[in-house]
């Protein structure tokens, strides 16, 4: 067995949960645009912008590849079509995401989070592979990751093996030198050992897992499982 030496990270609901931070900003983002643009608030019900990121996503699926461009556009396009030009609604738009990126990496980690990164980084090279948008800076971890590759950066999101690979390149390690942690059984757990790594699948939102993929080999409720784990493979 070769020595581990790459650990890589899926990031919402991995390292935090996810749904309570989207809540929060989007959230944030509605009271931003009501107490600055008033007239634009209308534009921007929950059931408007569902609607218009549904019509967006089915004009151009590649949307999926790139979320910030998709939740830009899609409040540019309500914005328009509630009666504002396009410069300003796309001002706006800009504007109102800034706020909502702010907030949506004022993330809550799962117990452990930081100090297990943190003792792990002292043995191991870490990276990032996420298909969201989170800023690792902000957030205040970006110390710890040799790299963090989204689907933004790469332009295509997992499964494809595109983050996969170029992880693998960055740290100069083949496929069975790396392991890679994440919550969704598809995206990260299948993608990941159909590329030859070493695969984890990190159930701390209590997901079930879908029948149709075959069980994980390693299965974790908590992240201080971590290390334990690593060095079973470090050998």
């Amino acid at each position: 067995m070769s020595k581990l030496k790459l650990i890589t990270f899926d990031l919402d609901n991995t390292l935090w949960p996810v749904d309570e931070v989207i809540h929060h900003a989007e959230k944030t983002c509605s009271d931003w645009i009501a107490d600055n643009h008033p007239d634009a608030a209308a534009a921007l019900s929950a059931e408007r912008v569902r609607a218009v990121r549904t019509a967006l996503l089915k004009e151009k699926p590649q949307y999926l590849d790139n979320l910030t461009a998709l939740r830009q556009d899609a409040m540019r396009r309500a914005f328009m079509e509630h009666g504002f030009n396009e410069a300003e609604a796309r001002r706006i738009a800009m504007d109102a995401f800034k706020v909502f990126h702010t907030a949506r990496n004022q993330v809550r980690f799962f117990p452990g989070a930081r100090t297990v990164l943190e003792q792990l980084a002292g043995h191991y090279l870490l990276g990032a592979l996420t298909n969201g948008n989170a800023d690792l800076k902000l957030i205040g971890i970006d110390d710890l990751f040799a790299f963090h590759h989204s689907a933004e950066s790469i332009g295509k999101r997992k499964p494809a093996p595109d983050m996969f690979a170029a992880a693998l390149r960055d740290a100069d390690v083949c496929p069975s030198q790396a392991m890679h942690i994440g919550d969704h059984p598809l995206e990260d757990v299948h993608a990941a050992r159909e590329h030859g790594m070493h695969a984890v699948w990190a159930n701390l939102v209590e997901m079930d897992w879908p029948v149709e993929l075959e069980r994980p080999r390693h299965h974790i409720l908590t992240l201080d499982e971590i290390p334990g784990l690593a060095a079973s493979f470090d050998k």
